[in-house]
């Protein structure tokens, strides 16, 4: 039995907030939870730029959502010129609760109906290199986005 996505409401790096819900029109989208102080992390979130951009280009979502501070989240963004929205939360992290982690970096695929599609956690390359697939049917998309920049510079696995 699939799963449906949990609602949020975060706020983002700069101001305003988003929900579940807000990003659910017109068809999904991809979420990542990731920890500034995890090394996995910074690997996997900064390399998403062009899954980003091509979501963005279909009408779908892409939101990383960081277990830090908004300043921490905010020199994060900063220190990778990343370009998508950012959202941020604090301990007790009630979103990364919510969708039970318990590893950074997560990436989650969400249809447009808000059930979860696919969850990938920590980084095994061959479980990203997958992913596209997942991605274009979950997202009605017509072709499979790239999902890592450059992943010929990425090792095999890397604990989360």
């Amino acid at each position: 039995m699939r799963e449906r996505a949990p609602d949020f409401n975060l706020p983002l790096v700069g101001g305003g907030y988003r929900s579940l819900h807000d990003l659910l029109d017109p068809g999904g989208g991809i979420l990542v939870f990731f920890k500034e102080e995890c090394a996995t992390s910074e690997m996997v979130v900064s390399r998403l730029g062009s899954l980003a951009k091509a979501l963005e280009r279909e009408d779908r979502f892409f939101l990383a959502i960081a277990e830090d501070d908004e300043e921490t989240a905010r020199a994060f963004r900063d220190k990778h010129k990343l370009v998508f929205p950012l959202a941020w939360q604090s301990a007790p992290y009630h979103a990364s609760r919510a969708y039970r982690i318990t590893t950074v970096p997560t990436v989650f695929v969400v249809d447009g109906t808000g059930i979860i599609a696919e969850r990938v956690e920590g980084f095994i390359k061959s479980e990203y290199e997958a992913l596209g697939e997942a991605v274009e049917q979950a997202l009605a998309l017509g072709s499979a986005p790239p999902i890592l920049d450059k992943p010929e510079d990425l090792p095999a696995l890397r604990p989360g």
